[in-house]
């Protein structure tokens, strides 16, 4: 969170005992907006984002539901750039993955092995599903950010896909090509 001194953040945890422990450290460090979700703790927090995603028929899930739930019939299990050190970490989640470019195609530079599937376009996501080869059992997708591989991943649990499905977060394509290319 370095070069984020000035960025609003909600530090929260199960019973807040912690939470308000962490955000004296994080003041202790520099940083000057800091909220601490301190009584009730993490299961009212995981209430009200379940309660503002299930209002929201058009985007239920939001991805934080995903976050608390991890992967399910309707959530792609998310994958933060934090928790991979190395391709293994990615390819070591099933027998066959593949990574899934789910950018608009106005992004030239990709992987070479690495179908494209907008995340943008329905038609594309419908087009891969029916194109992805039997022995596929895990589908990571990525993008720049993380919204786009969440809206990607979501889209494909949406048409069809019933398999294991990630979504790389909080990195993408730059991230991945340091794992994957330069060893």
């Amino acid at each position: 969170i370095e070069g984020k001194e000035d960025a609003m953040i909600l530090v929260y945890c199960k019973s807040g005992g912690r939470a308000f422990e962490a955000s004296q450290n994080l003041l202790r460090y520099g940083f000057n907006n800091i909220h601490s979700f301190y009584h009730g703790g993490f299961p009212n927090l995981e209430a009200r984002i379940n309660e503002v995603s299930e209002q929201d028929k058009k985007n239920h899930p939001h991805k934080n539901v995903c976050y608390i739930t991890g992967g399910s019939d309707i959530c792609p299990t998310p994958l933060p750039r934090s928790h991979i050190s190395s391709d293994q970490d990615i390819l070591s989640l099933g027998d066959n993955v593949i990574l899934v470019d789910v950018r608009p195609l106005s992004y030239k530079e990709s992987f070479e092995d690495s179908p494209r599937a907008p995340a943008n376009k329905k038609r594309a996501i419908k087009k891969f599903l029916k194109t992805v080869d039997e022995d596929v059992h895990t589908i990571v997708t990525f993008c720049e950010e993380g919204t786009f591989a969440f809206m990607g991943a979501k889209a494909m649990i949406k048409h069809g896909w019933g398999g294991p499905i990630y979504f790389y977060d909080n990195g993408g394509y730059k991230d991945l090509k340091k794992l994957f290319v330069e060893e």
